[in-house]
C-alpha cells in the first residue's frame, strides 16, 4: 500500500466533500422521518400517549432510531475527498494507480429528485456524489481545464 502511494508522483488537483449537499440531503430526511413518525402517532398528543405504556415505547424507537440513523447518514461522507496524481487517483485515502484504473469517465443518474454522480473505471465505479466538483478537478489534473 505505502509504495502505491510513492507511485502515484506529485499531487496534481483535490476535490473536498460538498459540505452544503450534504447537510441539505441531511435536513430533507431528517424532516421526512419527523413527519413520517409524528404522522404514524397522531402528533405530539399521541406522542405523549405511546410513551406511558412500554410496548408504545419499545415500538416507536424500533422505527424511530433506524430511521435517524438512515437520516443522519450523509454526513459519513463529510470525510470524502478525491485526489488526481501524476500516475494515479486516491478516493478516500485508497490510492489507485491510472494503469489499474484504465479509462475515467463521469457519469450523471437522476431518479426523482435525488441525482447521483460516478466516476466509473474499468477497475469499479466510485460513487462521487457528495464530492464537490470532481470533474472539474479530473479536468484540471488531466486535461488543463479549469
Amino acid at each position: 500500500m505505502n509504495s502505491k502511494k510513492e507511485q502515484l508522483g506529485k499531487e496534481l488537483s483535490e476535490a473536498f466533500p460538498d459540505k452544503t449537499k450534504i447537510i441539505l440531503y441531511t435536513i430533507g430526511r431528517i424532516l421526512i422521518i419527523l413527519v413520517i413518525c409524528l404522522a404514524g402517532v397522531r402528533g405530539f398528543s399521541g406522542l405523549k400517549e405511546w410513551f406511558r405504556t412500554i410496548r408504545g415505547i419499545v415500538i416507536f424507537f424500533v422505527i424511530f432510531l433506524p430511521s435517524l440513523l438512515w437520516g443522519l447518514f450523509p454526513l459519513l461522507h463529510l470525510k470524502d475527498k478525491l485526489k488526481f496524481c501524476e500516475n494515479g487517483v486516491v478516493v478516500n485515502s485508497c490510492p489507485y494507480l491510472l494503469s489499474e484504473l484504465g479509462t475515467i469517465t463521469f457519469q450523471d443518474y437522476s431518479s426523482g429528485l435525488k441525482t447521483e454522480q460516478y466516476m466509473k473505471t474499468e477497475l469499479r465505479n466510485f460513487n462521487v456524489t457528495y464530492i464537490k466538483r470532481p470533474k472539474k478537478a479530473y479536468n484540471k489534473a488531466y486535461l488543463n481545464q479549469i
